[in-house]
């Protein structure tokens, strides 16, 4: 069914069926040569003065306020330290395929810069890298699936939502890392995953950004049995004691997430930052149709870092 502003369109061309042949009767081909047409017509009727006027009032594409040469060198150094960690960095492209987010996360396309070509500005590179390692496990014909890859980034996100806060623009760099393997009992997986990435992000944290101690916090959420928080929790506490780590006993509500999400917590100018974000995911499992894929995330913001260390916020 077409939203309010479909209905209104629909409404003012006489065709009220306008929203459902784009949308359900024409073919992707179809539909990509229509709005090339389009979009064709429409930037030949703007004027050079036009065009600037346009860009002083879209949020989109001003630039970002950060020093660029220092962000790249701390994305540099960034790669660098998450690689003795045997995380492989990959250039993920701008683009990702249209509903890499809205089809296997909890996430509304309306949030999501779509664009034409079946594509969407890149808005979250674990989700892309998600889809290129199911790819790429896909093609391998004798797919050892025990097998741990690891990957990581850091890459420029859109996302669309506005946010009214000092610093944030729809626009920023994020670094990301992500673990893929499957379920080999007892949790292994998780385990593993979950200390790789605290050991990472901790080094990253605290010797390219020297932001000082860093606290993990467990959020339990739905997906996996009551046992596995305190299972993660023991693990971590043997096997990784200088970690800091802790449970939080009311974390909220969350869906996004499966059986664990994790924040980490730095203190900078004596205010607390949640500077890192993850946990365990099932796209891999919904794309290769296999519920003994297991996907591990985490991204923290490198350029939020970036511009604390400029005093921008």
């Amino acid at each position: 069914m077409p939203g309010k502003i479909g209905k209104i369109i629909a409404q003012r061309t006489g065709n009220e069926n306008l929203i459902n042949i784009l949308a359900d009767e024409l073919s992707g081909t179809e539909l990509n040569s229509l709005l090339l047409e389009v979009f064709s017509r429409r930037a030949q009727q703007l004027s050079a003065p036009e065009l600037l006027k346009q860009y002083e009032k879209n949020r989109f594409v001003q630039p970002a306020e950060t020093d660029f040469v220092h962000l790249l060198e701390r994305s540099l150094q960034t790669l660098q330290c998450l690689s003795r960690h045997q995380f492989l960095p990959v250039q993920v492209s701008p683009l990702s395929q249209l509903g890499t987010c809205s089809v296997v996360a909890t996430v509304d396309q309306d949030k999501v810069v779509s664009a034409l070509r079946n594509c969407e500005v890149l808005s979250d590179a674990t989700n892309a890298l998600a889809m290129y390692i199911s790819s790429q496990k896909k093609k391998q014909k004798n797919n050892a699936g025990g097998n741990h890859i690891k990957y990581c980034t850091t890459q420029r996100h859109v996302r669309s939502q506005p946010f009214q806060l000092k610093g944030f623009s729809p626009h920023f760099t994020i670094g990301c890392l992500v673990s893929s393997g499957t379920d080999t009992g007892n949790f292994a997986f998780e385990k593993q995953a979950i200390v790789e990435h605290f050991l990472a992000l901790k080094e990253v944290l605290t010797t390219v950004f020297n932001t000082g101690d860093v606290r993990f916090r467990l959020q339990q959420r739905a997906g996996y049995p009551d046992g596995f928080i305190p299972a993660v929790l023991a693990y971590l506490h043997t096997q990784v004691p200088e970690l800091e780590v802790t449970q939080d006993k009311n974390p909220g509500s969350n869906n996004y997430y499966k059986g664990l999400q994790f924040k980490a917590v730095i203190t900078l100018q004596q205010r607390d930052f949640e500077i890192a974000d993850g946990g365990l995911v099932d796209w891999t499992q919904q794309f290769l149709n296999n519920k003994k894929e297991r996907f591990f995330i985490s991204g923290f913001g490198l350029e939020l870092l970036n511009k604390l260390e400029e005093g921008l916020l």
